[in-house]
């Protein structure tokens, strides 16, 4: 498993990136697209308590060590590739054994989320379909405590004099 970690650089930037990049990227690495996922945190970079986002950002790619000959080619792919979307870019390379590393996968279900399996709740939802009453951007400006007078009385015996306090 490959995992290529962008900080400093918005999280649907790098899922645009991982959408465009990871098929050359498995070439590079001489790897099954697979094998490559990418992670995007909300992450800014700072640098004297001035944010550095986008103008400086750190790659770092963990992988198995087999991968290791293949390291200066990917680096070059990346910062080619990233040019677009920083100014300053700095990569990492981590690498673990095989044997340090455990997976599970569940064949009930596909390996990964894609655009043909994933389900989109309500965007094919007919708004006559709806059993809503009101304009869900409607808002409720009558009193929402019309009728619990006496219970909010009883629950606030003394009235907030705010020239008292």
């Amino acid at each position: 498993m490959i995992t290529i970690s962008i900080l400093g650089l918005d999280q649907f930037v790098v899922g645009r990136y991982s959408r465009e990049h990871t098929e050359n990227l498995a070439q590079a690495f001489e790897c099954e697209e697979d094998e490559i996922n990418f992670y995007a945190p909300y992450s800014m970079i700072f640098h004297k308590g001035v944010e550095q986002t986008s103008w400086n950002i750190l790659v770092i790619v963990r992988a198995e060590e087999r991968y290791e000959p293949h390291q200066e080619m990917v680096a070059q792919y990346i910062m080619q590739t990233l040019k677009d979307f920083a100014i300053h870019i700095e990569i990492h390379f981590e690498y673990y054994h095989e044997h340090d590393a455990f997976k599970l996968v569940n064949d009930d279900y596909p390996l990964y989320l894609t655009e043909s399996n994933i389900v989109n709740v309500g965007e094919d939802e007919d708004e006559d379909e709806c059993d809503h009453d009101h304009d869900e951007e409607d808002v409720y400006l009558g009193d929402v405590f019309a009728g619990m007078e006496d219970a909010l009385d009883a629950a606030n015996p003394e009235p907030f004099d705010k020239d008292k306090n």
